[in-house]
């Protein structure tokens, strides 16, 4: 209820923009947006309708469509068994690779999950516990309702309270940057913008087969697809629109995760 009780500012907004104008309208995951938008100029482009992007989470995404304020909600995580049962449906574009970032100083190359862990949940508070150099660690998290954060959280386990929360990839990457201390996580798009060590997580570097830290990235409606949303949705899934996916480091639904 606490997080429901956040969205219902953006939700407004996103009303407010359904009022003011025509198109479909996508929500949701940040670290979806520059995907979302990439994609949305490209579909335009090809003849397509105009397509308006907002961010706010995934979670946000999910209650928008739900809400009737967006024709699609982008989202980086699984959908709920609560959400699904409400008829919402995610169409899977690709997957993302969630990447384990630090400080480039930080002369810690490689991490267990089981270690990841350790850190993130609070039990592990110095780098020397995950055989790094004696120091604090500052912890960089997204906000609860990212779908990041759930993607992590299902695939490594749960934040703790300590961590420093952001709200989008973009600001964890700047506050990863500016604390040689510092360990967060984003999507891979967003560590190869520069900056930031990735770790390789059990053995695996994020570009290399068997990586574990994987998750879907999907647009959601609510039932089957329709006018608009159906016509985007068949872009994503052509030949162009994978190749975007795939320039954009994604791996695209299909090619298998």
């Amino acid at each position: 209820m606490r997080t429901l009780r956040c969205l219902l500012p953006l939700l407004v907004l996103l009303a407010a923009c359904a009022s003011s104008g025509r198109g479909l309208r996508v929500a949701g995951s940040t670290s979806v947006q520059p995907l979302a938008e990439i994609l949305a100029e490209a579909y335009t482009r090809s003849g397509g309708g105009r397509v308006s992007i907002q961010g706010g989470g995934s979670t946000a995404g999910v209650q928008a469509v739900l809400h009737g304020v967006a024709g699609l909600g982008a989202v980086s995580r699984r959908l709920a068994p609560e959400e699904s049962a409400q008829g919402l449906v995610a169409h899977t574009i690709g997957y993302d690779l969630l990447t384990v970032v630090v400080h480039p100083t930080n002369p810690l190359a490689a991490i267990s999950r089981a270690r990841l862990g350790r850190l993130f949940s609070g039990v592990a508070a110095d780098w020397r516990d995950v055989g790094g150099p004696p120091g604090p660690v500052y912890l960089v998290s997204r906000e609860a309702g990212s779908g990041s954060r759930e993607a992590f959280r299902s695939l490594v386990g749960p934040v703790s309270p300590r961590a420093l929360i952001q709200s989008s990839a973009g600001a964890i990457r700047v506050a990863v940057m500016a604390n040689p201390q510092a360990i967060g996580y984003v999507s891979l798009p967003v560590a190869r913008m520069g900056g930031l060590k990735a770790l390789a997580v059990d053995g695996r570097r994020p570009d290399e087969p068997g990586y574990p830290l994987v998750r879907p990235v999907s647009f959601v409606t609510l039932g089957p697809p329709q006018g608009e949303a159906a016509a985007f949705l068949r872009f994503v899934a052509s030949p162009a629109g994978r190749e975007l996916i795939r320039e954009e480091g994604l791996v695209p639904a299909g090619d298998g995760p």
